[in-house]
């Protein structure tokens, strides 16, 4: 139960460190000339600021490990279950193969269902966006692929079952997801406690149910898929494979494509607006794709040697 503590004590220095250093990295970004590295500072400079929070809250959550893993005594990946390295690209393979499976026949379903329709041009948007795009996913993926499954779900299976310690890193990869939701500031510049007025003022933010439940239920379905297979390899490279192609194809999506009902809610439970900058679809119709794919996953994975800690933790 110790080791509990201090992985609650660690998320809670995470909220904090990550929301005090955001105003901070806000100042000092609109010091810099808006043409540095070819205009880029100036898109960032651009950027509300619950996104400086939300990457604040990242870059917190990467310094705390290591005195986190100090104060576990854990000093190899092998003590948090990631035995798996010797199959690298077959994992990878293995995780984008299922993801462009899946999100493939989400967005196919969701065109054809009438809820999303073709912006015009979107072709030449797509090719423009695309560099960028591949760059996000491939990051994205690797950096909460390492938090979430490597560390996170490495720790709780050392006083866990893994079907238990799966639910819990399930649960807390969909929570955070809603800490990247906008929240209004009061005054255009932050001050040294917007990052925490933020936080404290989420729940203003939130979708309304049912949006929020089924939201809430991708991305738990989502965190469970990953978990699963991070703990049946032994790996993080089928995961961020499969995570990596489910951003790059939410994000293409979201350039080529938008949501055309009205009411939003009209068309659920079968499907709804994407949520959290629309990189989180919801309804039965992206459940059921999620479903699929890791189902195919499955199928991938059947012949793989099993992690040498699969399907039981270190105990």
């Amino acid at each position: 139960m110790r080791s509990l503590g201090k992985i609650f004590l660690y998320l809670l220095l995470v909220l904090i460190g990550g929301a005090l250093a955001a105003p901070l990295a806000w100042h000092l970004i609109q010091m810099l000339p808006p043409y540095l590295l070819g205009g880029l500072i100036g898109n960032i400079q651009g950027m509300p600021f619950h996104r400086y929070l939300s990457r604040s809250l990242q870059v917190a959550a990467i310094i705390l490990l290591w005195p986190l893993l100090r104060s576990l005594r854990i000093r190899s990946l092998a003590e948090l279950g990631l035995h798996g390295g010797s199959r690298p690209l077959g994992d990878l393979l293995v995780g984008l193969f299922a993801g462009v499976f899946c999100i493939l026949l989400l967005e196919t379903s969701a065109l054809y269902s009438g809820a999303y329709a073709l912006h015009p041009l979107w072709n030449g948007a797509l090719l423009a966006a695309l560099p960028r795009i591949l760059l996000t996913a491939a990051v994205v993926a690797m950096v909460e692929e390492f938090i979430f499954r490597g560390v996170l779900l490495g720790f709780f299976r050392q006083f866990m079952v893994p079907p238990v310690a799966i639910l819990f890193s399930a649960v807390i990869f969909s929570g955070v997801h809603f800490l990247n939701l906008p929240a209004a500031l009061r005054d255009a510049s932050p001050a040294w406690w917007s990052g925490l007025s933020v936080l404290g003022s989420l729940g203003s933010s939130l979708p309304p149910m049912p949006v929020l439940g089924w939201a809430f239920a991708t991305l738990f379905v989502a965190g469970i898929i990953l978990a699963w297979m991070t703990v049946r390899t032994g790996s993080l490279w089928a995961a961020i494979g499969l995570h990596a192609s489910w951003i790059l194809g939410q994000q293409a999506f979201n350039l080529v494509a938008g949501f055309r009902v009205q009411p939003p809610e009209g068309l659920l439970p079968l499907v709804g607006p994407s949520q959290c900058h629309g990189m989180v679809p919801v309804g039965l119709l992206p459940l059921g794709a999620l479903l699929l794919g890791g189902f195919l996953a499955g199928i991938l994975l059947r012949y793989r040697p099993q992690s040498p800690l699969y399907p039981y933790n270190r105990g």
